[in-house]
């Protein structure tokens, strides 16, 4: 029986070694890939969902007629009514310290911004007018991006 030389056991090692490397340098590569994909979706999904709640809860509302428009703190909001054993809520959607925020509360109570409950990043909500009695959402994200929504509504008042 013939015994081997070192050299080929040092080959096997050295190979197995070059392997390792290339299969820790791929894995780090791969999450460095992986996280930005992440993040991208991540502020897509954060530009998306903000006009796509406004325009969902819009829709639930005006079905039934009882959507109205005007100003709120220190901007504008969307009043949506809702009864319920015959007192009237309101669900009020705006913006305030770099959020858009949600408030329940019966109508006609006065209350403070600060009490809604933030939804996700935005820095600012104007509602207007748009050509052919459309409803203008115009949403500025943090990163100042706009984007715009234009919602045929049936009961604004």
């Amino acid at each position: 029986m013939r015994r081997q030389s070192g050299a080929g056991t040092l080959a096997a090692l050295a190979l197995t070694c070059v392997f390792g490397a290339t299969l820790l340098l791929s894995l780090a590569a791969g999450a460095v890939v992986y996280r930005r994909v992440a993040d991208r979706v991540e502020e897509s999904a954060a530009e998306r969902v903000s006009l796509s709640y406004i325009t969902a809860k819009l829709h639930g509302s005006d079905a039934l007629r009882l959507v109205d428009a005007g100003p709120f703190g220190d901007g504008d909001a969307l009043f949506l009514y809702q009864e319920y054993d015959g007192t009237t809520y309101e669900t009020i959607l705006y913006v305030y310290d770099g959020q858009l925020m949600e408030m329940l509360c019966e109508k006609g109570w006065e209350l403070d911004p600060e009490f809604g409950e933030a939804v996700c990043p935005a820095r600012a909500l104007e509602i207007g007018l748009a050509d052919g009695g459309l409803l203008r959402l115009t949403l500025t994200d943090t990163d100042g991006v706009v984007h715009t929504a234009d919602v045929h509504i049936r009961s604004v008042g």
